[in-house]
């Protein structure tokens, strides 16, 4: 491995300038948040293209960032950075060619990267050279299609046991929803791996199990196992918290005898190592007994109430356990898994088959997803995807001669046919991957931050062996106050057994910029108490809303925005990134950071009623959006009213307009029926000057005609039909963001249009 010397002067730290020069061998920096991993890329970048002795022309440089956003910057940090090198050396023609070389480089997301192999080697696949790229929405209707279709084949079987097995274990009376779904389900894991038919077909096979087969020999119950003892060690811990309590003046010292027995009872538990040894603990389990009699006017109830309720605690999480597991035998498990397997044979029979008649369809339209992309990609830079270890193909070692290294951003969000894919464009010590496992949140689509993990811990600081591992953990974008609450935090929280990963004196943020001395910078941490009568401020038609009426986003938004409009009104200072002074901040300065974008669109909504400008770029686009949602349901209502959820949020929306009372008078015309028909039944016993019945033989009789409208005519004609007559278009025009509201309604229209095109 190669090390250049730091300058003196050098404004890097030593760990970012050893990510910047070391050569040699494969390369992991485990860059935290706002460690300079960007700026530490592109100088590594730069340092290549413009070395003294060995300069690399950018074209021979393979980089994959996350996003296209990203992609996009990159590509433009290094354009900047080239452009101040020229300015030093004008007469350069290496740089005029680096900068000319820019545009085509291959500084891509790895998508891009894989489209780019599909065009140039198609005729290798069954693949029209014209294709396009299926739209997000487009697919998803497309997905629905099929299914649909595979399933009402299904059921045209008569002698069909297995699968109306499946449908029985995974459906419900009304709808074979969650049995469509496991199909997609699987469908979408297959895929996020290298060869999906072998994947599919090794879970069938872990069904299949011997008459010798015990519950030991399953492949999950090592983790299983390992999430019980984890369970167990909570349940110690509350123990032992309550234990100490009773030590304490005025405590129930009588309760510690119970505690002793308690602890013994599940120590005893966490001892085991295997399932029947567990088994057998939990059948013995002599523990969570009445209590010992505590009483006297000197204790303290509020103590004795703590400790009780702490014990309670940890009797809830044992008793779970033994209750969900281990009420049956072992052998009890092999026989149901034994019993199941027919039914999982033609669950994958099912994904097989739906896979390929998607692809089929594809194939028709010129179509392609992005996962089809990684896959094509794959079949022409492997020789044989069924042959271990995969070797590469000819096109895969006209890549490797091309590119001089392999950098990857963000790899701790890689899949297997993605780690697969780069292996095979790179020589063995040409990688260079940066990422941060603690900033994992991609694993439900597939990533694998297990691949980032198994580096992490094989490759070693001084590049012996088999890669060199690089920390930067110093953080230069945040004040010490948040680096210190994130640190305490985590450290409570993170570790191998729940993030994989140890939060050590490895992983916490270091503190690495200056900020000017204020006041009133502490973290906050806001608690939203449920036990109080009404939200304060919050008007709604006039009307003071009810917590319990709230949802817990909307009551975070709220308080979200009370804040910031607070912090706005007292002047709350920041610091400007250009000028390095404080200044009063605005809404710009905020970003608000989720666990998830499920609740973005509601966030939206309520920032939007508390006239706080807001954007978010989400990935669902108007699909999230309340009133597009709304005329979903009023699609799917009109392709079968008989599904309750869709229907019951077209009568509670604008469209029809009635209130909980009258969702539950339908209901009470017919309790046991769909609530389609609770709807036909309220229409015939309702007085005829209700408000309500007006308004639902109104609705009754319009989705009687939009239905045979649907049968006539086309769904983009439909669409608009109904934004016309039910006048739905300019009523969202007229409340808060209605511009982008109309916009959302035509872009459901347009994709319509645009599928029918296509179909």
């Amino acid at each position: 491995m190669n090390n250049v010397p730091k300058p003196e002067a050098s404004m890097w730290t030593d760990d970012q300038w050893k990510a910047i020069t070391a050569e040699g061998t494969n390369i992991l920096v485990a860059a935290a948040a706002g460690s300079g991993k960007t700026a530490v890329l592109v100088e590594r970048i730069i340092r290549k293209i413009t070395n003294v002795t060995n300069p690399i022309d950018v074209d021979r440089l393979l980089i994959v960032t996350f996003t296209n956003a990203a992609a996009a910057e990159m590509r433009n940090r290094i354009g900047k950075a080239l452009e101040k090198e020229l300015q030093t050396n004008p007469s350069s023609l290496h740089l005029r060619r680096q900068l000319s070389l820019l545009n085509k480089a291959s500084i891509s997301t790895l998508h891009s990267f894989c489209m780019e192999i599909v065009r140039k080697y198609y005729y290798r696949l069954n693949l029209d050279p014209k294709f396009r790229i299926a739209d997000t929405t487009e697919a998803e209707l497309l997905r629905e299609e099929v299914l649909d279709e595979l399933f009402e084949e299904q059921f045209s079987i008569a002698d069909n046991p297995q699968f109306f097995d499946l449908v029985d274990r995974y459906s419900n009376d009304r709808s074979d929803l969650e049995l469509q779904n496991l199909v997609r389900k699987l469908f979408d894991f297959s895929r996020a791996n290298p060869n999906p038919r072998q994947w599919l077909d090794n879970i069938g096979d872990s069904y299949a199990l011997s008459d010798s087969s015990t519950i030991e020999d399953l492949p999950w119950i090592a983790d299983l196992l390992n999430d019980i003892h984890m369970q167990l060690s909570g349940a110690e811990q509350i123990l032992e918290k309550a234990m100490s309590l009773t030590l304490e003046p005025r405590a129930p010292a009588a309760y510690a005898e119970n505690f002793e027995k308690d602890l013994q009872g599940v120590r005893t538990l966490q001892h085991q190592t295997s399932w029947q040894g567990m088994f057998d603990a939990f059948q013995q389990l002599d523990a969570f007994g009445r209590l010992k009699s505590a009483r006297g006017k000197d204790i303290d109830k509020n103590l004795q109430e703590q400790i009780k309720g702490l014990r309670e605690q940890a009797k809830k999480i044992v008793m779970k356990i033994k209750d969900e597991l281990f009420k049956r035998d072992g052998n009890q498990y092999v026989k149901d898994l034994r019993e199941m397997a027919p039914s999982v044979t033609k669950l994958i029979e099912l994904v097989h088959a739906f896979s390929e008649r998607f692809e089929q369809v594809k194939t028709e339209r010129g179509l392609v997803d992005f996962s089809d992309l990684e896959h094509f990609a794959l079949s022409i830079l492997a020789e044989d995807l069924n042959v271990k270890p995969i070797v590469a193909s000819e096109a895969a070692l006209d890549y490797q001669t091309q590119f001089s290294e392999v950098l990857v951003d963000e790899y701790q969000d890689t899949n297997l046919v993605q780690e697969t894919l780069i292996q095979l464009v790179t020589t063995g010590n040409n990688l260079f991957m940066v990422g941060d496992v603690k900033q994992s949140v991609y694993r439900f689509r597939l990533a694998e931050p297990g691949l980032f993990l198994e580096k992490y811990k094989r490759f070693t600081k001084n590049g012996d062996g088999d890669g060199l591992r690089i920390d930067l953990a110093q953080n230069f974008r945040s004040r010490e106050q948040v680096l210190d609450a994130t640190n305490f935090i985590f450290k409570q929280l993170m570790s191998e057994a729940v993030g994989e990963i140890e939060y050590d004196e490895d992983a916490e943020l270091k503190h690495g910029l200056s900020y000017p001395k204020a006041s009133g910078r502490e973290c906050e941490f806001l608690i939203i108490d449920r036990d109080r009568t009404a939200v304060n401020d919050t008007l709604v038609d006039n009307h003071v809303l009810e917590m319990d009426e709230l949802e817990t986003a909307q009551l975070e938004a709220q308080l979200v925005a009370q804040k910031i409009k607070q912090m706005l009104e007292d002047g709350y200072e920041v610091m400007d990134k250009e000028t390095k002074q404080m200044r009063k901040m605005t809404f710009r300065d905020v970003v608000i950071l989720m666990r998830s974008f499920v609740w973005a669109p509601t966030i939206i909504e309520e920032f939007k009623k508390a006239g706080l400008p807001v954007y978010a770029e989400l990935s669902t686009g108007y699909f999230e959006a309340i009133e597009v949602a709304i005329m979903m349901s009023l699609l799917k209502t009109i392709d079968n009213p008989h599904q309750d959820i869709p229907l019951a949020s077209v009568l509670r929306s604008p469209v029809v307009d009635l209130s909980e009372n009258d969702l539950a008078l339908i209901r009470m015309a017919d309790p046991k029926g769909s609530y389609y028909e609770a709807m036909q039944q309220f229409l015939k016993v309702a007085e005829k000057d209700q408000n309500s019945y007006i308004k639902v033989t109104t609705f009754y009789e319009k989705l009687q005609d939009w239905r045979t409208r649907a049968r006539q005519g086309s769904l983009s004609e439909l669409i608009w039909h109904i934004y016309r007559e039910t006048g739905y278009y300019d009523f969202v025009g007229g409340i808060p963001g209605g511009k982008q509201r109309q916009a959302n309604l035509r872009a459901l229209y347009d994709r319509a249009r645009q599928y029918e095109e296509t179909s």
